[in-house]
Parts: C-alpha cells; structure tokens; sequence
C-alpha cells in the first residue's frame, strides 16, 4: 500500500502540473462579473494540436454578487471539493486511478478559466473502505467543502446519508447502488451510471443469449456476493432477472463472500451446483479466491458480477486465460480507448502527464464525477447561489447532463422512474488489448440494455434494508 501511495503522489503532482501548463481543444467562456465586454486569447496547442480560445470577461468596479457558505472563497478565488476516497483499502487499486483522472479535470478546468475564474481545489481524505474512518473523514471535511465529488463504497457512503442531506452536500458516489436514483433514500447522492441491479439484468441477458446461441436454452445460474447493499442489490437485480426470464436458480450465496473468512466452501457449492451462469458482487481480491477455488475443480461456466469485482491486474495473473474466456464485463461508462471527445481527452491528458501510468478504465470514471460537480458548479455560480444548499438546487434542475459521450446523459429532474439510467458498456477481458496499450477491456458495444433491463419497472430501490 506504501507503493500506491506513492505512486499516486507522484502521478497527480505530474498530471496536474502537465494539465496546467497545456491548452485544451474547448472554448470556455465566463460571464462577465457584472455583464463587461469579454476578453478573447487564442493559443496554439503545446503539442501541435487545435488552437485553444479562451473567453473570459473583462472585470468591472462592480462584481457580480454571489452568495457563498462553505468551500468557496471569493477572495481568494477558490472553490473546495471534498473526496472520501478509499486509498488504502479493498478498492485502493480502483480509487487511485479515479482520483488521478480527478486531478486531471479539475486542473483542466482550472487552466481554461475555472468556473467564473474561480480555482477548483481538492481535500482528500483516506477512509481505507471502514465506514466508522468514512464519518471521521466526512466530519473533518464538511466545513472545509462546497460538495463531494468522489465517496468510495455503498455503506459507507449510506453512513454519511444523513449528515449529507443535513448540510445540503451534494456527493458523487463510486457506487452503483440503486438507491442513489430512489431519491428517497439519500436525496443529496447523485447516482451515475446504471444500478448494480439493472446491470445485473443486462449482463445476464447477455450471457443467456451466448448460452442459447451455444445450444442450452435452459441455463441454470448460481449467484453470492458481499453482504450490505453493494452485494445484495446486484444479488436482487439477478433474482429479479431469474424470475422473469424463467431459470432456476441453483445456488443462492447472497451475502455469503465474507473477506477475511475461508471461501473455499462458497466455491464448492457454486462448483456443486453445476451452474452455466455465475454472477458474483464482491472485491476483486475476494473474487479470486472464489473463482480461483472453483477453476481448481475443473468448473466452467459464464461468469459476471458488478464492475467493482473486476480488476484489470487478473490479466498478468494466472487466471488470465481463464478470465478471458470466462468473464463478461459491464461498466457504467465508456473503458479506455472508447470512441469519443471526452475519452480523447482523457487519455490526451494522461499522455501529456508524462508520468508511467498504465491505461486504466477507472482514470475515466474520474473524469465523469469530476464533470458532475463541474456541471453544478458551473449552473451555481451562473445563479448567483454558491451556498450548498444552492449548488444542490443547481443539479436538481439539470435534466440532461452531458459527459462529453464518455458516459451516458444523466437527469436530476422528475421521479425516481425518470431518473434511471439503463444503458451500460459491454466489453470482454483481452490480454491482446492490455499487450497493445490499452486496458485490458475489448469493448462490445456502448449503451446496451438488455431486454429485461429495458422493461423492468423501477419505482424504487431493488434492495433495501
């Protein structure tokens, strides 16, 4: 874990000093403080690239009044975000790369303008995936900050609900569970991305079709997770899945992958229960051992689970032939080399870094919650209103957030039926891609929704206490 530390220091110091000394292809344009004319400068890209044109306006003797409480300093020209980030944890391998690609946008933003001038900073604190050191770190954080553009992790994310929604802070979470789009459960956390239980759905109907087109048109599947909702929703959405599409459910190990705990008996009864379709929810290193104790016996099957479960590094292990044949993978984006501005702008700026980085899916994820927050800063400060309590109104007003195609649109307005994001990438694990300089993941297809997916009625959270 020192090493990650490390290597993450050393990465973000070189990303933003790369981001802030480069120009980017966009033009940002920022009102003027009190409506005076604007002011045009256009640079050539260091790299020979597009010119850049940067719009800013020319300040007067009376600025434009904005109101502000937590996080936002306009003397100093300043606008704080918060991250509650597992850097230490069960998913540190998976943060570190999204906080890198944060650092990358918000000194993107900073070196086009800012948001109305204003500088965005970072605060982030190690929560190491334990819930009881994710509250001390939102306690130490909730006056410092405007808004939480990163919580690692379902409950710990839930554990902070209350105190969120009591300060009126907007947090963008590296979660999926579908109770972020039940606005009832935590008004204040934003969801992104399909639910774990709607991308169980439209993996399992991906896996059933290959099943059918190989000959079986009766698989049986067997299913564990974690226990607590980032387990249990994607185990609810694959019951629900089950149900409707007619399969037996062989096997129903839901909550039973406990980390720290022998699991060989979790991959005995997958193994047992003669499944052709497994879909697992856990971390990636609990998930080896589950599946590395089933391909021991010889099992075969089609397997899948929540993105989280995945991690790039099983392809430089001694799973990886068996990953690749066995594996079918979702994401709630666009993965590295995907087909679109703000993925060309991602692995453009990891480029320009200079720094020794890897391809890595999850830098892009950072990129989309850092657009999030921007998007509601951006709509905040356009308001007059920087308070918490104004910059949620801002994103509860936008009901088609754009993610420069990296992701799709995503809606703040209207019910919790309105809101559902269904749409996920499909992609396969490939030695061959990560050999060529990518990541490891062969992209399918993008916005896929499976058949059960696209009909399920979703009036609520699919799991709930």
């Amino acid at each position: 874990m020192k090493k990650t530390g490390i290597f993450v220091l050393l990465l973000v110091l070189a990303l933003v000093a790369a981001a802030c000394s480069s120009d980017s292809d966009d033009t940002t344009t920022t009102a003027a403080p009190s409506g005076g004319d604007e002011t045009t400068t256009t640079t050539a890209a260091p790299s020979g690239g597009d010119e850049t044109t940067t719009t800013t306006a020319a300040p007067t003797d009376e600025p434009m009044e904005i109101a502000t409480d937590y996080g936002v300093d306009l003397e100093a020209g300043t606008i704080t975000v918060g991250q509650t980030a597992d850097l230490t944890g069960a998913f540190a391998a998976l943060v570190a790369p999204i906080m890198a690609g944060q650092q990358m946008y918000w000194a993107w933003v900073n070196a086009n303008g800012g948001v109305g001038g204003l500088q965005v900073q970072m605060e982030t604190r190690d929560t190491a995936y334990e819930v009881e050191q994710h509250i001390a770190a939102y306690d130490e954080l909730r006056d410092q900050v405007v808004a939480i553009s990163h919580t690692t992790g379902s409950p710990q994310t839930l554990a902070i609900a209350d105190a969120l929604e009591e300060d009126s802070m907007i947090a963008v979470p590296a979660t999926w569970y579908s109770g972020w789009t039940d606005t009832t459960i935590a008004p204040t956390v934003l969801h992104t991305g399909a639910p774990y239980c709607l991308e169980a759905m439209s993996l399992l109907d991906w896996m059933l079709d290959e099943e059918k087109a190989a000959g079986n048109d009766a698989p049986t599947l067997a299913i564990a997770s974690i226990p607590g909702d980032f387990g249990l929703d994607p185990m609810a959405g694959a019951l629900l899945w089950a149900e409707a599409n007619g399969i037996e459910v062989v096997y129903d190990g839901s909550g039973t992958i406990i980390p720290g705990q022998d699991l060989k008996p979790v991959a005995d009864a997958i193994v047992a229960s003669g499944a052709n379709l497994v879909y697992v929810t856990t971390t990636p290193s609990t998930f080896s051992e589950v599946y590395g104790g089933a391909l021991a016996q010889g099992f075969e099957a089609k397997w899948s689970g929540a993105g989280p479960t995945y991690n790039p590094a099983f392809l430089v292990s001694p799973i990886a032939d068996a990953i690749q044949r066995d594996w079918y993978g979702g994401f709630y984006m666009q993965p590295w080399g995907g087909d679109s501005p703000g993925m060309a702008l991602t692995m453009e700026l990891v480029a320009a870094s200079g720094a020794d980085m890897p391809a890595n899916d999850y830098v892009g994820l950072g990129f989309v919650e850092a657009m999030l927050v921007h998007a509601g800063l951006q709509k905040a400060y356009e308001n007059g209103d920087m308070t918490r309590a104004g910059v949620l109104a801002a994103i509860r007003s936008l009901d088609n957030v754009d993610f420069m195609g990296m992701a799709p649109p995503e809606n703040y307005t209207g019910s919790t039926s309105d809101q559902l994001q269904r749409a996920i990438t499909r992609w396969r694990p490939s030695v061959a891609n990560l050999e060529a300089g990518g990541s490891g993941s062969e992209i399918v297809d993008t916005d896929f929704v499976g058949p059960t997916a696209e009909s399920f009625e979703f009036t609520e959270a699919c799991f709930t206490f």
